[in-house]
């Protein structure tokens, strides 16, 4: 379920000069958010909520297609992207595989998500009514072709915040992600987005050029 995770939170890396019409949080957070660390947890439940995986890490990103996402339990991985290639480090494995940033992501919201030009192209966008009466103001996304990996995606924002995202697959499965020690537009230097690999770890693959 790392994998999908990678895939949908590339929803935050990449920007777009469209206009913004839609719906004012998403519109707004794609405005606003350039740069973002935030800490989260993961939970991947069955429709019944039942639990199947839990993790949590930290995410660091800059727009456009810079991020890295590290796991820190159960098992510590990394993905690195420096908006061309992208590295994936297990670290238990001893291994990084090394591949273009649109091979690594496929087919998945990753490519579809990383702009609001996309998200409006392949998504239905709504607001949503949360019935736990909590204080956000929640988005709703729903794929408008059936052969996508995320069928529905809800965002939940304070404000400009988006805090979290709960995420319902193909599979029957449903990933929430709850964010904590949010930082927005804090700057970062491009070479944090750079992966040298630990000498005597396997390498799979050679990055762009």
């Amino acid at each position: 379920m790392q994998k999908l995770f990678i895939c949908i939170f590339l929803i935050f890396v990449s920007t777009s000069n469209t206009a913004y019409a839609n719906n004012k949080a998403l519109d707004q957070f794609f405005q606003t958010t350039l740069t973002m660390q935030v800490d989260f947890e993961q939970t991947v439940k069955t429709l019944y909520g039942k639990l199947l995986e839990q993790s949590n890490g930290q995410l660091t990103l800059s727009r456009p297609d810079k991020f890295i996402l590290e796991y820190v339990s159960p098992a510590e991985q990394k993905y690195i992207s420096n908006g061309k290639t992208i590295w994936i480090y297990d670290v238990e494995l001893e291994q990084v595989s090394i591949k273009a940033l649109d091979e690594g992501i496929g087919d998945s919201p990753a490519l579809l998500l990383s702009s609001n030009t996309n998200v409006y192209k392949h998504y239905h966008v709504s607001n949503f009514i949360n019935e736990t009466k909590d204080d956000y103001h929640w988005v709703q996304l729903l794929a408008k072709k059936e052969e996508m990996t995320f069928e529905r995606v809800l965002l939940a924002f304070n404000g400009t915040k988006l805090m979290q995202m709960v995420m319902y697959d193909s599979f029957g499965q449903v990933t929430e992600l709850k964010f904590s020690n949010i930082q927005i537009n804090k700057p970062f230097a491009l070479r944090q987005f750079n992966f040298i690999a630990p000498e005597g770890v396997d390498v799979i693959g050679a990055a762009e050029q």
